[in-house]
């Protein structure tokens, strides 16, 4: 006799859809990545959160997990709990929250940003700490096309060595 299927409710507190998101999160809370941004950040101006760092923090990640506006992380990131408490957080900023920060965001608070993310990279980065006397830096980069149909995301015609006709077609996404 074959076993009928079990439907049951589970609470979705601790279900993502963003478990690359979620190890990245917990990966630079343990390594504090932040803390460089996070100390040379200085909002003067009165902002109605006591941490406007975190709301910039939650766009980075709504922009990780493919939200195309600030109005998308209401639907997208806010509701996932697993994925705001990977990054420290109880819960992220609600969308109007997150456009009041940014409409504070004036040209200083640009450049505490380019510091602090120098710092990270002057850090963690691999080019800064090449061994530059003995040898030269090595970079790969693969820009050989692949195939995409017409109704691919961002697909656009271009120019592939080699191709003709209907075979550079299906490259360029416009078959």
């Amino acid at each position: 006799m074959t076993a009928k299927p079990r439907i049951v409710l589970t609470p979705l507190e601790h279900v993502t859809r963003f478990a690359p998101l979620v190890a990245l999160g917990y990966w630079t809370r343990e390594h504090d990545l932040w803390a460089p941004i996070f100390s040379r950040l200085r909002f003067e101006q009165s902002i109605h959160i006591k941490h406007p760092e975190e709301a910039l923090l939650d766009l980075w990640v709504s922009m990780h997990a493919g939200c195309r506006s600030v109005s998308h992380v209401n639907t997208q990131i806010r509701p996932d709990l697993a994925l705001a408490q990977a990054w420290g957080r109880a819960r992220f900023h609600e969308q109007s929250t997150l456009a009041r920060v940014l409409d504070k965001c004036q040209p200083e608070h640009v450049e505490q940003l380019r510091a602090g993310v120098d710092m990270v990279y002057q850090w963690i980065g691999q080019a800064p700490h090449h061994a530059w006397s003995t040898e030269p830096l090595t970079i790969d980069i693969d820009l050989t096309g692949l195939p995409a149909g017409r109704q691919a995301e961002g697909s656009t015609t271009g120019y592939f060595s080699g191709k003709r006709g209907p075979e550079a077609a299906r490259y360029a996404g416009s078959a």
